[in-house]
C-alpha cells in the first residue's frame, strides 16, 4: 500500500477502507531508512456502535524487518489491540505492549485488525513518523532471563491465572497489580496480556519478594481466547488463525513442549470473537470461572462436567481477568498443591488437577477419598463460606448436600460401593435465588482411590 503523503520518507500517511466483519487482518508496509532512532504511529477510524453492545475497533501492532509472517517471533515488535490508537518505539523505550530495541533499517509493517460492525464498512487512517538520530549501541532485543522463584516447599499456593495491566488493555501499572495480588493473599499471578510478551519482560526486571509472576499470554484470536501459561523467557504465541486453518493444535503443542499449560479462556462468553470455537481436544484446562460468577460460567461448568463424564482429564481453573480496580485481583483464585513455588512445579500440579477454585483467600476447600474394602468414602470440607451449600457431584449427579454453619464451616461425607461413580467433585454455592459459586474442586477419580 503506497503512502498518501511522504515527507522525505520521515512522515508517512496511509488510509483505506475495511468492509464489514471481525475476522480480517491487513498489513501496511513502510521503509525505515538508516539513521532512524524512533518510530511513532497514530491511527484513527470511523466510530460506530451496534445497539450499545459493540463498536468498531482498529486493533494495532507492528513487525520489524524480519517480517510479519505467521508465527515469526523474530519479527514481532508489539501489539496493543484496540486499547490504543498509537504507540512509540525506540531502542531503549516503548509504549507498554511494545518491545524496545534497535530500529533497524528495512521494511517494517503495521499490523491492523479491524473489527467492523457497520454494514457499510469503516474508513481508517494511519500516520507513521520516523525520527532521525543516533541510537544507543544495542544490537538486538534483550531477552529476559528466567524469572527467579523462591523455593517454599510442598504446600497450597494461591494464584490468579488471568491478569491484565497497562501492557494490554488493563489500567494498573505492574506495581499496582503486584500490590493488589499481595493484598488478595496470592502467592503468584500469571501475566496474560493480549497477544504480547512485553509485560513478561518488564515483570522479570521487577522481581518481588512477596509475589511470583509466571510468564504467559492471552492468545486473543477472533475465534476464542486461550491462555498460554508458563512461557519461556521471551516466549510469544501468534493469534492470527481460526479453526479452519488447523493451526491451533500446533501452537498448543509448542506451548506444552516448552513446559507450559494450554487453557481455554472464558469459553462461553457470548461476544463476537470470544466464544471458544477450537474444541477441547488440545487444551489442558478450561477457565470455568472468570471474574464474577455469572451465566457464562454456568455454561462453561456444564461443558467441563460433560468432558469429565466422557473420561477427559481436563483441569478446571479460574482467574479474575482483572483489568481495572473494580475487578478484584484474586477473585476468583486457583489454589494449587505443588511441591514448590517454581513455575514447573505449579504447571505440573495444574496439569494434574491438583487444585481448586475459590472466590477469595478466606475460603479453603478439602476433598479426600479413602477405601474401606469395597466401599469408597468421599469427605469434603469447606471453611470461610457462611450461608452456603456444600455439595458432592459425581458423573451421576449430586449425591449429597449440606448447609454450612454460621462460621462458614461445612463437612460432608459420602460412601459408595464400587462402581457407583467414576469421579467425585465438590461445589460450594451461596444459598440464594442465583446460587453463585464460592468454591469449586477438581475431581478425584474414584477408580484410583487407595
Amino acid at each position: 500500500m503506497a503512502p498518501l503523503r511522504s515527507d522525505a520518507g520521515l512522515d508517512l500517511s496511509f488510509a483505506g477502507r475495511f468492509g464489514f466483519g471481525i475476522d480480517q487482518w491487513a498489513y501496511v508496509p513502510f521503509e525505515v531508512p538508516e539513521g532512524i532512532r524512533r518510530i511513532d504511529v497514530s491511527t484513527s477510524h470511523d466510530n460506530f456502535s451496534l445497539l450499545g453492545i459493540g463498536h468498531n475497533v482498529l486493533d494495532l501492532g507492528i513487525f520489524g524487518p524480519a517480517g510479519p509472517e505467521l508465527g515469526n517471533a523474530r519479527g514481532f515488535r508489539g501489539w496493543s489491540g484496540g486499547a490504543r490508537a498509537g504507540f512509540m518505539l525506540s531502542a531503549t523505550n516503548s509504549t507498554p505492549g511494545y518491545l524496545a530495541g534497535p530500529i533497524d533499517p528495512g521494511r517494517w509493517t503495521l499490523a491492523l485488525g479491524p473489527v467492523v460492525l457497520n454494514p457499510l464498512g469503516m474508513d481508517w487512517r494511519a500516520q507513521v513518523v520516523l525520527t532521525p538520530g543516533v541510537q544507543p549501541s544495542i544490537r538486538h532485543l534483550i531477552d529476559p532471563g528466567p524469572a527467579v522463584h523462591r523455593s517454599r516447599g510442598a504446600r497450597w499456593y494461591r494464584g490468579d491465572l488471568h491478569t491484565h495491566t497497562v501492557h494490554s488493555d488493563g489500567r494498573r501499572q505492574l506495581a499496582e497489580m503486584a500490590d493488589a495480588a499481595v493484598s488478595a493473599g496470592l502467592d503468584f499471578i500469571v501475566s496474560t496480556e493480549h497477544n504480547t510478551n512485553s509485560a513478561n519482560r518488564a515483570w522479570t526486571a521487577s522481581a518481588s519478594d512477596e509475589l511470583d509472576v509466571i510468564a504467559g499470554e492471552e492468545v486473543t484470536t477472533r475465534h476464542g481466547h486461550w491462555l498460554a501459561v508458563g512461557l519461556p523467557p521471551g516466549g510469544w504465541v501468534d493469534w492470527r488463525y481460526g479453526p479452519r486453518d488447523n493451526l491451533f493444535a500446533g501452537y498448543a503443542a509448542r506451548v506444552r513442549a516448552d513446559g507450559g499449560l494450554v487453557v481455554a479462556a472464558h469459553p462461553s462468553v457470548p461476544l463476537p470473537g470470544c466464544a471458544w470455537e477450537f474444541g477441547f481436544r488440545d487444551v489442558d484446562a478450561i477457565e470455568v470461572w472468570n471474574g464474577m460468577w455469572n451465566v457464562d460460567d454456568e455454561v462453561s461448568l456444564r461443558i467441563w462436567h460433560q468432558l469429565l463424564r466422557q473420561g477427559r482429564r481436563v483441569t478446571a481453573v479460574g482467574g479474575s481477568d482483572s483489568h481495572v480496580s473494580g475487578q478484584p485481583v484474586g477473585s476468583p483464585q486457583t489454589v494449587v498443591y505443588a511441591q514448590d513455588s517454581s513455575t514447573p512445579a505449579l504447571i505440573s500440579a495444574l496439569r494434574d488437577g491438583h487444585c481448586y477454585i475459590a472466590e477469595s483467600s478466606a475460603v479453603t476447600l478439602a476433598l479426600n477419598v479413602s477405601r474401606d474394602g469395597g466401599t469408597v468414602v468421599v469427605t469434603a470440607e469447606v471453611t470461610g463460606a457462611p450461608d452456603c451449600n456444600l455439595a458432592i457431584i459425581t458423573d451421576r449427579g449430586c449425591v449429597g448436600r449440606v448447609k454450612t454453619d454460621a462460621s462458614g464451616l461445612g463437612t460432608l461425607r459420602w460412601a459408595c460401593e464400587d462402581p457407583a461413580a467414576r469421579f467425585a467433585r465438590v461445589e460450594v454455592r451461596r444459598r440464594s435465588r442465583f446460587p453463585s459459586m464460592v468454591a469449586l474442586s477438581n475431581p478425584v477419580w474414584l477408580g484410583e482411590a487407595s
